[in-house]
């Protein structure tokens, strides 16, 4: 009896002598295979081959129409590359011409006729056997080639999340040298103009207009650094997740007029003008939120346009859409590039990056209000043409 892994392969016999194929098949019938076709006619390999699929031919040479010589010179081509397909030769011609001929034709295996019924029954047992093998190893192989397709994909994927993570490190790295020198500057020029000034004011013969415009000058450096040190400790506060809420019903249009006022002066100084834009009907509107955060906000955005205006106006104004308030501050200024727009509410970002910028400020203002107006509920976008002014435009929930 056969091994049960080979009782359902295919095995097509080719002989064009009944008596034969007979004996053969019924060598195989009593051997316990289940899978068995046979043809007397050579010319019917190729179409048998393509619709039985067979796992061994065992295959006459000497026949009408097609010898096996011929039979095994068409199926060269349809046999997929990498493919074993045992074929074993039963020929009565026992010459070495000929066995040499059809092993090197395609043949695996040779029997000279009259063969022995057992001798062909082992026969065909190994070559399957030998096609089992071949199996298993192509199917591991093929396990093994997804393996490494899958094994390369996460590689690279891992190559990519490290290029990535690299190119973050760098530009944490630029972010943090920038920002020592920022830093640095930001607190080191206030503080010498207020230890500058304190000195100036100390002479004994300053008349009084000039003790004014010094102390007017030292309350401005006081206030930057008061400023920059103020919004060191708030995005410390934003980024521990420590920023505290109080809400409480406040009216914006007061709100906006409050802010404004810190503002007067300073548009005044640069000849700029500072409008308020509010619906006539929502004067007297009350929303439920934070009024210190708020206010911080909307003095950070004020004091950007204002930084960053040279002539012209800002408008601070709001309007209702769809049961939140959006408000916005506008302006006439240097406007920003789209590809600054893309990191404008990163931490330490400007439109320029560098110690020879024209304007002061430490790149936080932006960061600081994005962060509160989350924490509110809402979020802000930015609308700008570069020279031309921007839009800035943030909601709160009613």
């Amino acid at each position: 009896m056969i091994d049960s892994t080979f009782k359902n392969a295919n095995i097509l016999i080719v002989d064009d002598q009944e008596a034969n194929i007979d004996v053969l098949e019924g060598l195989l019938d009593i051997q316990g295979y289940l899978n068995i076709k046979t043809t007397t006619d050579s010319r019917e390999v190729i179409d048998l081959y393509k619709s039985f699929n067979p796992d061994l031919i065992l295959l006459d040479l000497s026949m009408p129409y097609l010898t096996g010589f011929d039979v095994m010179e068409q199926l060269k081509p349809l046999i997929r590359p990498n493919t074993y397909l045992p074929i074993l030769v039963l020929t009565a011609d026992v010459t070495m011409t000929a066995k040499q001929r059809a092993l090197s034709g395609g043949a695996t295996d040779f029997i000279t006729k009259p063969f022995d019924l057992v001798e062909v029954g082992l026969r065909i047992r190994n070559l399957l056997f030998t096609s089992f093998l071949q199996q298993q190893l192509r199917d591991q192989n093929q396990i093994l080639e997804e393996k490494v397709k899958e094994r390369t994909v996460e590689l690279e994927k891992k190559n990519i999340d490290l290029i990535a993570a690299k190119e973050k490190a760098e530009a944490s790295d630029r972010l943090k040298t920038s920002f020592i020198n920022n830093i640095s500057h930001e607190i080191r020029t206030p503080l010498n103009g207020i230890l500058g000034f304190q000195q100036i004011l100390a002479q004994p013969d300053l008349s009084t207009e000039e003790k004014e415009e010094y102390l007017e000058l030292l309350s401005e450096s006081s206030n930057r650094l008061i400023t920059t040190v103020s919004n060191f400790m708030e995005i410390s506060l934003l980024t521990s997740g420590t920023q505290e809420i109080y809400f409480s019903g406040l009216n914006p249009t007061q709100l906006i007029n409050s802010v404004v006022s810190n503002f007067t002066r300073r548009f005044t100084s640069k000849n700029l003008e500072l409008s308020v834009l509010v619906p006539d009907n929502q004067t007297d509107l009350t929303i439920n939120s934070d009024k210190e955060l708020l206010f911080k906000i909307l003095n950070q955005l004020i004091n950007n346009a204002l930084k960053f205006t040279q002539q012209g106006c800002v408008t601070i104004g709001y309007e209702l859409a769809n049961h939140e308030l959006c408000f916005f501050v506008k302006d006439t200024g240097i406007g920003i590039s789209e590809e600054s727009q893309k990191t404008l509410f990163k931490n330490f970002m400007q439109e320029a990056v560098g110690n020879t910028r024209g304007y002061d400020g430490c790149g936080l203002g932006l960061a600081i209000s994005k962060g509160l107006i989350e924490l509110l509920g809402g979020n802000i976008r930015v609308e700008s043409v570069q020279g031309k002014g921007s839009a800035f435009y943030f909601t709160v929930p009613l």
